[in-house]
């Protein structure tokens, strides 16, 4: 479908059904088309998260747009979320313990959500990007993605560490 082009789905006949671990839900919409391993996207993931899911088919074309998740019985709602959560996973940094230029790149030493984490990243300009005021996205040289939420919220060190790279 063209940009623009998108049809909204009326999420009161749309049902997600969770399937084996690892594959991708099934969707109904309206008790005449289901999707077979259904392809989730967030249209605006930083700023509507649970608005504005687009829905594909397996061949990864459109079908349609969820305007709210809320809208959604709560079976599915919790189907659609835990799928998207799991395809748009990023370890939030809570607190820097170390970054060291070594040669050519900078290694982060940090602690996330999910515990102590090493990566490497090359150049700060290409790899740390401001996405909304204190918030950063920092991606590593393996393809991972990190977030600050609030640059604010670190520990005094961490901000220092961090305002370093600048």
């Amino acid at each position: 479908m063209a940009p623009g082009n998108s049809t909204y789905l009326d999420e009161r006949n749309v049902r997600a059904y969770a399937t084996e671990r690892g594959s991708r839900p099934h969707v109904e919409i309206g008790g005449d088309k289901c999707l077979i391993h259904a392809q989730l996207r967030r249209c605006f993931p930083l700023t509507m998260s649970s608005e504005y899911v687009s829905v594909f088919d397996s061949g990864g074309n459109e079908v349609g747009i969820l305007r709210d998740l809320a809208a959604l019985d709560e079976e599915s709602r919790r189907n659609v979320e835990a799928e998207l959560d799991a395809l748009y996973f990023t370890p939030s940094i809570a607190r820097i313990k170390s970054l060291k230029a070594e040669a050519s790149m900078w290694k982060w030493d940090v602690v996330t959500q999910r515990g102590d984490v090493v990566f490497y990243l090359r150049g700060v300009r290409d790899s740390v990007h401001e996405v909304a005021p204190n918030r950063w996205q920092v991606f590593s040289v393996d393809g991972q993605r990190y977030e600050i939420r609030n640059v604010d919220e670190l520990d005094q060190r961490s901000q220092n560490l961090f305002e370093s790279l600048f």
